[in-house]
């Protein structure tokens, strides 16, 4: 009977930890698209900061996570991220959040679109995988569309997002939304949905590793490309840039400045100073931020 006793005690642990495990897993959506529910959610499950919110549609929240002004023969780029809303298409992608490279033209209202890559994971995090390849066009979006939305975020001065107004207004879905996607190993959990904003393709490849590495234990030259209070966000900028980095390697480092903490996208792995401070003139020639500083040491 003290065995008994002592089996039935195990399996109630060993079922009331499952099941944490399973709450700590589901997805949860935000209850309805109305602006006090939303934020509340946004605010819960993200760490997206609401005034960086460009555009809400049923499908999918988007964000702006960095900025590059226009330079020298490079027009203004931004990187976007989003987070699923509904759970139509996670079934088809696999996919909670994803973020692409957006390039924008303002004098003739086109954009071109980088690589998105999904994750398994809300905030950029878990496995990763190609959604949908760079498009070598330009085109014009549709207008009231997150895209759309986007451009004008990049474009108009005067632009303000969903959160900005008293009233949220949801924005339409892209036409180009894909109704099918490839045919991904599905997590045993609540599906979500996430929606590229143009038709995304199967990846042939397994999915990369992440880009940020271990920063080196001692110290020498390196690129820092910009700096967030949010590490997705930080993880976002560095992985827009891993077809420049080579061999190089990137990694996030965690800053407090005026009792604010901040996580500093940095490149590293430079043979000298003309190697990072070329490489750090290639990026602003693209249009990007970035300066050449000294590494930590220790």
């Amino acid at each position: 009977m003290r065995f008994t006793g002592v089996a039935m005690v195990a399996a109630g642990v060993w079922l009331a930890a499952a099941s944490l495990g399973m709450a700590q897993n589901a997805v949860v959506f935000p209850p309805s698209l109305e602006r006090e529910p939303l934020l509340a959610w946004l605010q819960r499950e993200t760490d997206i900061a609401p005034e960086r919110v460009v555009a809400v549609t049923p499908q999918a929240l988007t964000s702006i996570v960095s900025t590059f002004p226009a330079g020298p023969g490079a027009e203004p780029r931004v990187v976007i991220r989003a987070e699923a809303l509904s759970a139509e298409t996670y079934a088809r992608t696999g996919a909670l959040s994803w973020h692409v490279s957006m390039s924008a033209d303002c004098k003739s209202r086109r954009v071109r679109l980088g690589d998105t890559t999904g994750y398994q994971e809300r905030n950029l995090l878990g496995e990763r995988k190609l959604l949908r390849s760079a498009e070598p066009e330009w085109r014009t979006p549709e207008p009231g569309t997150a895209l759309d939305a986007a451009w004008r975020s990049t474009c108009e001065k005067d632009f303000k997002g969903p959160f900005k107004a008293q009233a949220l207004t949801v924005a339409q879905p892209d036409a180009s939304t894909p109704n099918h996607a490839a045919a991904p190993s599905v997590p045993a959990r609540s599906p979500a949905a996430v929606v590229p904003p143009a038709a995304a393709k199967p990846a042939a490849t397994p999915a990369p590793k992440p880009v940020a590495a271990a920063a080196p234990k001692s110290g020498g030259l390196v690129v820092q490309v910009g700096s967030s209070p949010s590490e997705a966000e930080a993880r976002a900028l560095l992985a827009a840039l891993k077809p420049r980095l080579g061999d190089r390697k990137a990694w996030i480092e965690t800053a407090q400045v005026d009792g604010k903490t901040w996580r500093r996208a940095v490149v590293g792995g430079f043979t000298d100073g003309a190697d990072a401070a070329r490489f750090c003139a290639d990026l602003k020639a693209a249009g990007r931020g970035c300066f050449v500083r000294a590494g930590r040491s220790g």
